[in-house]
């Protein structure tokens, strides 16, 4: 399977919020399981990043050298901005709140969920066996077929009517 990448997919991270996650894992290995089970991750991250320097990188090289950095000169304030961030966190760990979902990650829920209902849609009128799965991959080579056999029925059939309407102008068509 070849993949290519978009030019224009450019992205940037965030090399902080790796050392962070890498830290809250290590410092959650301290924690009994039952606790860790209780304790929100993401929340933890937040509280933690927003008091500690973002650490941008766009290139491979740049990601290895902020990592680097920050390893090094940011060592101590990200134990301490997690250590921080958990107790804040444990003061309440079973609070209620309702968390965001980025744009994309919903998104691509959508398209999972329409992705399914295509390929039940399918099953059901015997286009694709119940034993195949519609995926991203092999979307185009199904539904590509299909768009262009109904293309030229549909001209076909337009052909038909318009010949039979130049024969009996009173015809209607099953669409009329």
């Amino acid at each position: 399977m070849t993949y290519s990448v978009d030019s224009g997919a450019k992205i940037h991270v965030n090399i902080m919020e790796l050392l962070v996650q890498e830290e809250i894992v290590r410092q959650l290995q301290l924690y009994p399981q039952r606790m860790r089970n209780y304790i929100n991750q993401v929340e933890v991250a937040t509280y933690a990043l927003n008091r500690l320097p973002p650490l941008y990188a766009s290139t491979f090289i740049g990601r290895e050298h902020q990592k680097r950095a920050g390893q090094q000169k940011y060592k101590s304030q990200i134990t301490l901005a997690v250590r921080r961030a958990l107790a804040a966190i444990e003061r309440d760990p079973i609070k209620k709140s309702v968390p965001l979902v980025s744009e994309s990650h919903a998104q691509y829920e959508l398209a999972k969920i329409s992705l399914n209902k295509l390929e039940n849609l399918l099953k059901k009128q015997g286009i694709i066996a119940n034993n195949q799965k519609l995926s991203w991959n092999n979307l185009n080579k199904i539904i590509y077929p299909l768009i262009t056999k109904a293309q030229s029925k549909t001209i076909k059939k337009q052909d038909i009517e318009s010949k039979i309407w130049n024969i009996n102008p009173y015809f209607q068509s099953a669409n009329d």
